[in-house]
């Protein structure tokens, strides 16, 4: 059960939005001739949900007033050409209104409920402090741009960064000032790297670049790019403050995501070691540092 219902919501998510409206117009027509054919003693209001609640959850808040709205109108004259006969004329009016009520307060529970889903899925892939991704997105992008270089036999580049001295940052200007100088990082970052490229904090002042189908020129390119805009971030709001970073190209894509964060990691680890504030290349496998 839960396979189908994968299935179709992955389905209506690929339609485009005319044609889902269609659906859910001819959903409406269909449970209407339903609701028709069956006579007024036996009532289908339940069933216009369905395309209320498809409007709401693939289209948003207007389309489902509208689709609403149609399947109340719908149901009145389904109801009137039943031969169904009233008391009083206000009753199929009120009868009408409840209808429509109980319909719009469905359509806009349902769009609630996506929009608090999808803030909660943007919550957790994002890194409240900087924007980028958090650790856990990370590593599925990464896990995923993995299987994609596999399969496409290409390179892929992951670059581990480090701030140098950021602890001193922290102990003489204040935490806030260092929360500013991660999210200028951050900026920098993105604004070297391109929308296909993956930007990401591991933690503390570590951030990390997936950069796919880019072998190792292609990343120095990148890399130098970005040295220059750390530099200018960091002598504005960060002072004393450099960056160590390792990148590693892979010819062939490893299979684990942390065996490559943890060979990206040692290269960092080198820059650190040769006197911070220096970039270490290699590529994977059969490897020779460099350091820049």
């Amino acid at each position: 059960m839960r396979k189908l219902i994968v299935s179709i919501d992955r389905f209506l998510s690929q339609l485009p939005r005319a044609q889902l409206l269609i659906v859910c117009l001819l959903t409406v027509a269909v449970t209407a001739a339903l609701d028709y054919l069956s006579g007024y003693e036996v009532s289908f209001s339940l069933f216009y949900l369905a395309p209320v609640t498809m409007a709401a959850w693939y289209l948003g808040k207007r389309p489902g007033i509208v689709v609403a709205v149609l399947s109340c109108l719908s149901w009145v004259a389904a109801d009137v050409t039943a031969g169904n006969h009233y008391s009083s004329w206000t009753v199929p009016i009120w009868n009408a209104l409840i209808r429509f009520g109980f319909f719009l307060a469905n359509g806009i529970l349902v769009v609630m409920l996506r929009q608090a889903l999808i803030d909660q899925q943007q919550r957790a892939s994002t890194d409240a402090l900087t924007g980028v991704f958090s650790r856990r997105a990370f590593h599925d992008r990464l896990q995923h741009d993995l299987q994609i270089a596999r399969r496409n036999r290409a390179q892929i580049t992951l670059a581990l960064l480090d701030l140098d001295n950021f602890k001193s940052l922290n102990d003489t200007y204040g935490h806030a000032k260092g929360d500013q100088a991660l999210t200028r990082v951050a900026r920098a970052l993105r604004n070297a790297t391109r929308a296909m490229d993956t930007v990401a904090r591991l933690g503390g002042d570590e951030f990390v670049l997936v950069l796919p189908e880019t072998d190792q020129s292609g990343a120095q390119e990148v890399v130098s790019k970005l040295r220059l805009e750390l530099r200018t971030t960091l002598e504005d709001v960060a002072p004393g403050v450099t960056c160590s970073i390792g990148v590693l190209t892979f010819l062939n894509a490893p299979d684990s995501a942390d065996e490559a964060v943890g060979a990206a990691d040692a290269l960092m680890y080198q820059a650190k070691r040769r006197g911070r504030n220096t970039v270490t290349y290699g590529t994977e496998p059969g490897s020779l540092p460099a350091n820049r």
